[in-house]
């Protein structure tokens, strides 16, 4: 018979419902072979399927009498109800007798079908989460596979990944399954162990209640693994007489998280008192973690605790808060009533405070069961803004509301601290011009190379919090540029007119630089900056000179290389933007300066050096400037930082 998925994807198995022809609600919950089943027309984009017939009419019993009698049940012993089940990593024996195995009535079996259907039902309206409640109310009265199987596939699509993998596991485990359910249900349960992490507490104290992301999990230490669906979660360790120990943790599909308990026992506490009104004995929960059941007394710390009573099913209290006083005694009194839903609440971020209805209920996750109507629901975390959600709880149904804070820029807890730091940085430096006399004198017939060269600098300074910056640097730099066939003149000693011809520079710049920088700065992992400097430079031109000159008394001579260092001091600005990569203290990045170099004394060639004109005896050069009054350099480069 052709049915359809539960889930487009990955998922194996589909929803099942019993056939009138033979109904596995009266045979043994783990008869071998288990019945075959119709699948369920269960909602997905795939066309429907006809829905399955109706359970054979239960007004004659003879047609059940026909089949073997079933006074006893069969060899294999029968699943347990869950109540009842042993751990999950101890499967029932396959041996027991069958005095072992429990008995089920005609009336149980009855109302286990019709819970069972009715799931199925809400199965066609998508109503996943009380499906699942009547597939488990099934199970509980009377297990069968198809009860089973709905139940794994309701709790995979409501995204329970680690119950999902527990009731595929007691599929698989507990039935006898047709050789493709078998596959299907094999290739299902491991695609959901990818989802599915394990806790592994470690160091508590022995009979400590455990509870993650607002489930009772037990005591420590655990009879089984603690399996969660990966993702963070919270884990909360209570035991009287100690602080409570609270802590998130990240755990992977597949994978183990290990958390290190260390519980400190209390240096200030009180005693705290619980009891139910009716004298009912009920599970006790403090701060969302079970410690005993009614009635329930222990020590705890001083302040406020949130406390509900469970009495197993839809029986709860609402939870209530309790302030404990050093040194005395607060008693609380409980009512346990029916809780009609249920309610998950996921703040954003994971470790925000959760309030329901004024009460502060825990950090984190919460799940638990409330009263039908109208409750209101409270996230507060430090630096976030706080956010409220209104919500109106059916009667059988289950909400999950997630609810995201936004940040508080302005809150203390984002402001950065203030802090010292302190920088290199080193690159290439590029002057298109060194400018001067030399430069104006470059014509279409002379050439002129980029200066090229190298700057370094090193800053410290104090940050602020806020990204402002102020500081101080120093370095220096190094840059050459050569200007061949320029036009020239040469003065030879006692003629009074210059000769005239064409000379070869060759200049090389040597500075220091000191100045005082101010700076913004944002960003954390990939940090950008941008920061300026001014400050003084002082510097020494090397230009190397030859030519070639006519001489005043006709033909031409060859000018000897000769040498000039005059002295300069300039003012520069350097304007710098980078973008960086944080390592924890330490900060790469990519930086790109500009250098602007304005003249105070500028560099003049010495025309005191005297050198051999030729024919015409000696000459000299005039003072002509070497570097030019205002002058650009780019520097691309890299700068390590170091925050303390």
């Amino acid at each position: 018979m052709q049915g359809r998925r539960l889930v487009p994807v990955a998922l194996c198995l589909a929803i099942a419902v019993p056939a009138s022809a033979q109904d596995p609600y009266d045979d043994p919950p783990a008869a071998a072979p288990a019945p075959k089943v119709a699948p369920a027309t269960a909602p997905t984009p795939a066309p429907a399927s006809p829905k399955p017939a109706p359970p054979a009419p239960k007004a004659a019993p003879a047609p059940r009498a026909a089949p073997t009698p079933r006074a006893a049940p069969s060899p294999a012993p029968p699943k347990a109800a869950p109540k009842a089940a042993p751990p999950a990593e101890l499967p029932p024996s396959r041996e027991a007798s069958i005095d072992d195995a429990p008995v089920f009535t005609q009336e149980q079996k009855d109302k286990a079908k019709e819970r069972f259907l009715r799931g199925v039902k809400l199965l066609d309206e998508q109503a996943w989460a009380p499906a699942l409640a009547e597939f488990l109310a099934s199970r509980e009265l009377f297990p069968t596979r198809v009860a089973t199987n709905n139940a794994a596939v309701t709790l995979r699509r409501l995204q329970r990944y680690d119950e999902a993998l527990d009731m595929f596991e007691t599929l698989l485990r507990d039935f006898k399954l047709p050789d493709a359910e078998r596959e299907a249900a094999q290739k299902e349960l491991a695609e959901l162990r990818s989802l599915v992490g394990t806790i592994e507490i470690v160091g508590a104290e022995a009979g400590a209640s455990i509870s993650i992301t607002g489930a009772d999990r037990g005591e420590y230490p655990p009879v089984k693994p603690l399996r969660v669906p990966s993702g963070t979660h919270t884990v909360r360790i209570f035991k009287a007489g100690y602080e409570p120990f609270e802590t998130r943790t990240d755990v992977a599909g597949g994978r183990i998280a290990v958390v290190d308990v260390k519980l400190k026992r209390l240096v200030d506490s009180g005693t705290l008192r619980v009891t139910e009104r009716g004298g009912k004995n009920v599970k006790v929960l403090v701060d969302n973690v079970a410690v005993g059941t009614t009635p329930w007394s222990g020590t705890v710390g001083v302040g406020p605790h949130v406390v509900a009573l469970s009495g197993g099913g839809k029986l709860g209290s609402q939870p209530a808060e309790a302030r404990v006083v050093s040194q005395q005694t607060t008693d609380l009194a409980l009512v346990v009533e029916a809780l009609d839903a249920s309610l998950r609440v996921n703040p954003t971020p994971p470790g925000a405070a959760v309030l329901i209805d004024s009460v502060n209920v825990g950090n984190g996750v919460w799940l638990g069961r409330l009263r039908t109507g109208a409750h209101k629901l409270e996230v507060r975390a430090e630096g976030f803004l706080s956010a409220s959600r209104a919500v109106d709880l059916k009667k059988g149904g289950r909400e999950i509301v997630d609810i995201a804070l936004e940040r508080d820029e302005d809150a203390p807890a984002w402001r950065k601290p203030s802090n010292w730091m302190v920088d290199a940085s080193a690159g290439l430096l590029i002057v298109p011009s060194f400018g001067g006399k030399i430069a104006s004198d470059c014509a279409s017939d002379c050439t002129s190379s980029v200066g090229l060269g190298a700057l370094a600098l090193v800053h410290g300074g104090y940050e602020l919090g806020s990204g402002l910056g102020f500081g101080v640097e120093v370095g220096g730099l190094i840059a050459s540029q050569e200007v061949t066939g320029r036009s020239a003149t040469l003065s030879p000693v006692g003629f009074p007119t210059p000769t005239f011809g064409v000379a070869n520079d060759q200049r090389r710049l040597f500075g220091f630089l000191g100045g005082a920088t101010i700076g913004y700065r944002v960003g954390e992992q990939f940090p950008a900056r941008f920061r300026v400097g001014v400050g003084v430079m002082q510097a020494k031109l090397r230009d190397v000179r030859e030519g070639t000159f006519e001489a005043q008394q006709g033909g031409t001579f060859t000018a000897p290389k000769s040498m000039s260092t005059p002295s300069a001091t300039y003012v520069y600005v350097d304007p710098t933007a980078s973008v960086g990569y944080r390592l924890g203290p330490v900060e790469l990045a990519l930086d790109v300066k500009a250098l602007m170099l304005i003249g105070v004394v500028a560099p003049h060639w010495d025309d005191s050096i005297e050198l051999a004109a030729g024919s015409d005896g000696v000459g000299t050069y005039p003072a002509d400037d070497v570097l030019g009054s205002f002058v650009v350099g780019v520097e691309p480069g890299l700068s390590v930082r170091y925050t303390h």
